[in-house]
């Protein structure tokens, strides 16, 4: 199969009632988070369990965007969306940030995850946010790389990992988690090694959709997204690790300029 081979987006839009589009539950940040960007997904799957994953909000010209795993936004062994997101920016140690829950209403991925886990494994995530503002004049945002950079190179990956993994840190899903060593390309000999990039450390459940950045600067918060935690990828790929879907610019901007214009109608009343 090419790469390029049947590239449909496929977008969903819930309609929130404006009084349950914010959710302000606290009116500071955790004094140790200065991660206001990144933040804890809340979810619900199909079979009505609770689940979480790491989102980022990134910069666009939306300004109410973030990027997640796929698989957080689609359930693929039920093949249906999963429902009711609550975004956390700058949740840590069991606080939230100062902007507490803010509710998610459309949520964009491509088809052909949908048919394989191991293909376009990212997403893009829009939100209600208030008073004509913008979520990330709030939270701070990352830029992307729009063509994954090839080669090995230092990244520094977020999540919040719970009861598995080996990040250096609780995994207990409240504190956001910080790792930091060299991405890389997969030898030649293995199936479409030139689509996926990986780690040497296992992030762990609930790290899924964190940010793999380029460049971070820990003084301004700053630097490239340049992938997101997929977790592992079937034999022959090594089951240890985790990887990442290494986008190509056809496919990250055709998938972001979907995410951003889907503006269906919503009830203001």
């Amino acid at each position: 199969m090419g790469r390029k081979s049947k590239m449909v987006s496929m977008s969903k839009f819930v309609d929130i009632p404006p009084e349950e589009r914010m959710s302000n539950t606290t009116g500071t940040f955790a004094d140790d988070n200065n991660f206001s960007a990144i933040g804890l997904l809340r979810f619900v799957k199909p079979d009505g369990s609770t689940d979480y994953c790491t989102a980022t909000v990134i910069r666009t010209n939306n300004g109410n965007i973030a990027i997640t795993a796929a698989h957080c936004i689609w359930d693929i062994i039920d093949e249906n969306w999963n429902t009711d997101f609550y975004f956390f920016p700058g949740y840590n140690n069991g606080n939230p940030g100062s902007l507490g829950a803010v509710r998610a209403h459309t949520f964009s991925i491509w088809s052909d995850f949908t048919k394989d886990e191991t293909l376009y494994d990212y997403g893009f995530i829009k939100f209600y946010y208030q008073d004509g503002r913008k979520l990330q004049d709030d939270t701070g945002a990352f830029d992307c790389d729009f063509n994954v950079p090839p080669g090995e190179y230092q990244t520094t990956v977020f999540g919040y990992p719970y009861n598995s993994g080996e990040m250096d840190c609780p995994r207990d899903g409240q504190h956001l988690c910080e790792w930091q060593g060299n991405s890389f390309e997969f030898p030649n000999n293995l199936p479409n090694y030139q689509w996926h990039r990986g780690i040497s450390i296992d992030v762990g459940s609930g790290s899924s959709g964190g940010p793999w950045i380029r460049n971070y600067d820990p003084n301004t918060n700053g630097g490239n997204i340049a992938g997101i935690s997929h977790g592992w990828l079937p034999a022959p790929y090594p089951k240890e690790g985790t990887t990442s879907w290494a986008w190509l610019n056809d496919d990250f901007s055709l998938l972001l300029q979907d995410a951003e214009n889907y503006n269906p109608p919503m009830n203001n009343f």
